[in-house]
């Protein structure tokens, strides 16, 4: 008999370690490949991946293995209906060793499709408390599956959930990232950021140029060190950080080696979600010309 898991774990861990590198990831096509390696693992006749669709309140099958799987692959199915809708509906697995003794089973699929389903193991696919599919292991050719295949199912199912959520907000937070730093490379203007530490964490290609600091100016240096051929930007900063206060459309003059400067700028402070400190930004522009002008 084949033990649960020995032909499918290898291949799980495979599909897990994929995911932690991969930066998107096609879901249906993910658990897809799961399916194909717990059907194998417990040597099942058939099985099926469904979606749920919540608003339509539908599970509807995107992958379907077996003789008659080209038959069941895109079929919908009601939430409560049968018992992969079942398990949809009540977010709870299934495991029947008689499916027709069941009344929860939907006879009407095997009379269309031809197939005679004895044995079945169904699991929630779930986001923490969101489901997201079902998954249902149809035959398994041994003999009637048992609940240590259903643990080894819940098991390798909830660990590819966990990867998969893991990496839709890595890549979340990913594309937020690179947003916010599009938007800080095109500003005008210059922006200069320490951490809590008063380590620059960034400075964008404006706050270079005005400042006259190199292209490969290193970050995570103190500010002091970085800004030190204009110190009164630096006090700025570390000031801002410790009293936590900040300042608009301030004026500050400044002896750059190109001759007196005078910069127009304002404060902030960088919270973490949880609204803790975390920073502290200058924003700032070289006003001098419309000094002179006045």
């Amino acid at each position: 008999m084949i033990t649960p898991g020995a032909g499918a774990l290898p291949a799980l861990l495979d599909i897990l370690s994929f995911l932690s590198s991969a930066k998107e990831a096609e879901e249906d096509l993910v658990w897809a490949r799961v399916l194909d390696k717990l059907a194998a693992a417990l040597d099942c006749e058939a099985a099926t991946y469904f979606v749920f669709l919540p608003k339509q309140g539908q599970l509807i099958a995107r992958a379907a293995l077996g003789s008659a799987g080209h038959r069941v692959e895109s079929r919908r199915v009601v939430s409560g209906e049968g018992l992969c809708g079942w398990v949809a509906k009540y977010r709870e697995p299934v495991l029947t060793d008689d499916a027709y003794s069941d009344k929860r089973f939907l006879r009407k699929v095997d009379e269309e499709t031809g197939y005679k389903t004895s044995h079945v193991l169904g699991v929630p696919l779930l986001d923490r408390l969101e489901l997201s599919g079902v998954i249902e292991l149809i035959n398994k050719r041994s003999g009637p599956f048992t609940e240590a295949d259903l643990a080894f199912v819940q098991a390798a199912t909830q660990a590819c959930a966990l990867a998969l959520r893991a990496l839709r907000l890595e890549t979340t937070v990913d594309k937020v990232t690179a947003h916010n730093a599009s938007i800080l490379e095109n500003l005008g203007g210059g922006f200069v950021a320490v951490d809590v530490h008063g380590r620059v964490m960034l400075c964008n290609p404006a706050a270079k140029k005005i400042l006259g600091l190199s292209e490969d100016t290193p970050m995570n240096q103190p500010v002091d060190q970085t800004l030190e051929q204009i110190p009164a930007m630096a006090e700025i900063l570390m000031d801002t950080l410790v009293k936590k206060t900040t300042v608009k459309r301030q004026d500050l003059a400044w002896k750059s080696k190109a001759g007196a400067r005078l910069l127009g700028y304002s404060t902030l402070l960088i919270q973490d979600p949880h609204g803790q400190v975390v920073g502290a930004g200058i924003t700032f522009q070289d006003i001098t010309q419309f000094q002179q002008k006045a």
